[in-house]
């Protein structure tokens, strides 16, 4: 697992090269905040969280000063460049992928502008710099052939500007305010490399900078989906749905973007929507899988839709007080949190029906003692896992209304599991800080104005009885969610 970036940070001190790292291997770096951080899985010793000049190699005499609001100077007049050195972090050629925020001083210059350079022999290259009298220029060689890519951005000083480029084996993509360029061949920089990459400069001289200021940079050393890479027009947030069938499910022939994220995602410019929904999964599932739900990214917006599966079981045998097996571990996962006679635990391991905790009972179980999964504890973890991640945004989405003919919830009185399921997640809203959602409320607001009958079923479920909505009940879910928390 790479190291966590939120480590010793709070969670309010997030920034764009971080997310765009997310929990791939490479670094990133926030000039302005004098924050570096470096994810290296194939050598570990390579982590770091620190600063960026005790890091990154230093070349001139010139010294190191950063603008409070455009980020490190590297003005064309300055003595002084900077690089990180490919052996600090996990570099790989078939597979880089650069993000940077940084202002110009001038529209134009007559000399080349470098945002950055890894390499300069023959077609051996992957760099990015102007010439006069034209924007920023990528170009990519693989030792026998070069490619050019031409930014249709019009240059002008003092204006901030993103950009977020790659090559890897999905292939090749320019994006910035200028446009989008994408080819789907793999290219590949050749073996032979130098021994930095250089960041707003030649990685061996402090001439030819960026002239200019660099706020933020990150390089990826991974693949990355082309449909990522392609949203970095006006670089939108992203929005992050952790859930079970009701987030996302195959039942029903429902396709993604009329799950409600992709439905709130199309209703706000600049977001974008990762359905991260697996049907079955209980609370104590989506804690396990955190590191899963955050490897293609950190979010800036993330919401739990959880409880709706966490069903109980009994204890089968017992070992010891902190040792037994269940009749049903199907829903269990190591990490997660149970209620077994009164005492909240958490599973250390999970093996079969074996259950380990992490500390023993303070009075051992016995055959046929109901095993409860917590719900609101498992959500409180998941919650701060995400805040430790760095997420800035996060709620607690409550289980949506049930509008039976008979069975379900009613304007008067909440179905008692499902309140019993709301009671857990608003109790672990309200433990983290975070809004909780109540979606039950919103929809039976619609019932009470007489907007929709009550137990008219097929309006917003699939079967007279079955929770699962219809795209119309996802639309509904989609618009509670919005007008509560986005």
């Amino acid at each position: 697992m790479a190291l966590s970036v939120g480590a010793g940070r709070s969670p309010a001190a997030d920034f764009a090269a971080l997310r765009a790292l997310g929990r791939h291997n490479g670094f990133a770096i926030d000039f302005i905040g004098n924050r570096m951080v470096v994810q290296d899985d194939v050598t570990p010793a390579n982590s770091y969280v620190g600063r960026p000049q005790d890091k990154l190699t230093q070349w001139g005499a010139g010294a190191w000063l950063v603008d409070p609001v455009k980020g490190l100077d590297l003005g064309a007049g300055r003595d002084f460049s900077v690089a990180m050195a490919l052996a600090a972090f996990p570099f790989d050629p078939g597979a880089v992928h650069v993000y940077a925020r940084f202002t110009l001083n001038a529209a134009d210059s007559t000399e080349q502008r470098y945002l950055m350079m890894l390499a300069n022999s023959g077609n051996n290259r992957f760099a990015v710099y102007t010439t006069s009298g034209a924007g920023f220029r990528w170009v990519t060689g693989d030792g026998v052939a070069v490619d050019t890519e031409i930014s249709g951005a019009v240059l002008q000083g003092g204006v901030e500007y993103e950009m977020l480029l790659g090559a890897d084996a999905f292939g090749r993509s320019w994006l910035d305010e200028g446009g989008v360029q994408t080819d789907d061949q793999l290219h590949q920089i050749a073996a032979a490399q130098p021994t930095h990459l250089g960041i707003g400069g030649y990685p061996t001289s402090a001439f030819r900078v960026l002239d200019g200021h660099l706020a933020e940079f990150a390089v990826i050393c991974a693949d990355i989906a082309p449909e990522k890479r392609l949203e970095l027009p006006a670089y939108p947030k992203l929005y992050a749905a952790e859930g079970d069938s009701h987030t996302r499910n195959v039942s029903f022939g429902l396709p993604e973007a009329a799950f409600y994220p992709a439905l709130i995602a199309a209703s706000k410019s600049r977001l974008v929507a990762r359905n991260a929904g697996v049907s079955g999964e209980s609370s104590a599932q989506m804690l396990a899988q955190t590191d899963v739900f955050l490897a293609k990214g950190v979010p800036e917006i993330a919401t739990i839709y959880a409880g709706s599966n966490d069903v109980s079981t009994e204890v089968a045998t017992v070992a010891d007080a902190q040792v037994f097996t269940v009749l049903d571990a199907s829903k269990l996962a190591a990490g997660g949190w149970l209620r077994i006679n009164g005492e909240t635990v958490r599973i250390a391991g999970l093996a079969g029906a074996e259950v380990t905790l992490t500390a023993a009972l303070t009075t051992a179980a016995v055959a046929g003692d109901p095993v409860e999964i917590d719900t609101t504890a498992n959500i409180v973890g998941w919650l701060q896992e995400m805040q430790a991640a760095g997420v800035s945004r996060l709620a607690v989405v409550g289980s949506h209304y049930l509008n039976f003919v008979s069975g379900g919830d009613t304007p008067e009185a909440e179905q008692w599991l499902r309140s019993t399921t709301r009671q857990a997640q608003k109790a672990a809203a309200q433990a983290v800080g975070v809004p909780y959602i109540d979606t039950y409320a919103y929809m039976r607001g619609l019932i009470v104005s007489g907007q929709v009958t009550q137990g008219d079923w097929a309006v917003w479920h699939q079967g007279a009885t079955d929770t699962h909505l219809t795209a119309a009940g996802e639309q509904v879910l989609a618009d509670a969610i919005s007008a509560a928390f986005f």
